[in-house]
Parts: structure tokens; sequence; C-alpha cells
């Protein structure tokens, strides 16, 4: 009977330990520079998630890293640079994360009409003024 006993104490044992574990891993990924969480970590656990999109968004090449800006400071945006002159950005981001519509939704709440969606005037209107471009007449949609 003692050798049950010791089995069973052994057993809470590591049970304990997990739970100890499992705490300090679960208050690790939620500090707030958390390494593990970098972009580059994010990359390599996404594995093949990750995809890399081009499409059409307005703006003024003096708003450049706003417009960059605006989607890479959101989880899954692994990258994105946006090129003035052609109006076409290029993101890669962890599809599984995050999706195109929710890039181009972001972009035009931001102000910056894009393939997808026009921002509203109210919102456009209260970009500076370096950054108002000429907007394209709205499409009938």
């Amino acid at each position: 009977m003692q050798y049950v006993k010791s089995k069973n104490t052994h057993m809470k044992s590591k049970l304990v330990v997990a739970a100890l574990l499992a705490v300090f891993f679960i208050s690790i990924l939620n500090a707030g520079n958390n390494p593990l969480l970098s972009k580059n970590n994010l990359v390599a656990a996404a594995g093949g998630d990750t995809v890399t999109k081009s499409f059409a968004v307005s703006g003024n090449g003096s708003c450049k890293s706003t417009i960059e800006g605006t989607l890479t400071s959101n989880a899954g945006v692994i990258s994105a640079s946006w090129d003035s002159t052609a109006q076409v950005i290029t993101v890669t981001f962890v599809w599984s994360t995050i999706k195109k519509s929710q890039l181009c939704r972001l972009l035009a709440n931001a102000g910056y009409d894009n393939a997808q969606v026009r921002t509203k005037d109210a919102i456009y209107s209260a970009l500076p003024a370096a950054c108002q471009y000429t907007r394209l007449a709205p499409t009938g949609n």
C-alpha cells in the first residue's frame, strides 16, 4: 500500500510542476515586449501560411511611412512596401491571422483609397494636407 501512495504523490508533483510551467509560458506570451512574438518568429511559426499580395493604394509620396505603418502595426503583417510612383503596395502577411480584405479596410480607415475600399470623405478630409492625394471619382457601387 505504501508503494501506491508514493506513486500518487509523485504523480501530483508532476501535475503541479506542469501547471506552474503552463502559467509561466502563458505569462511570457502575454508580455508586452515578447521576443517570441517578433515578426521573424511569427514568419517561422507560420511556415507556409504566409502570402504576398500587391494591390493599388492611393496616396502621396510624403506619406509612404504612414501607409506602410498602417499595415505593419497589425498582428499578422510581416512587411509592407508602398511604391508611390506605381501607387501599389506589396504586403507579406500570415493569411490565417489577417486577410487582404482587412488590410484594405485598415488602409481606408486611415484615409487611403485602395483596390477594394474607398475611404469615407470625412476620413480623407482629416488627412494632413501633405497626404491628401487626387482622388478618383467614386464608382457606382
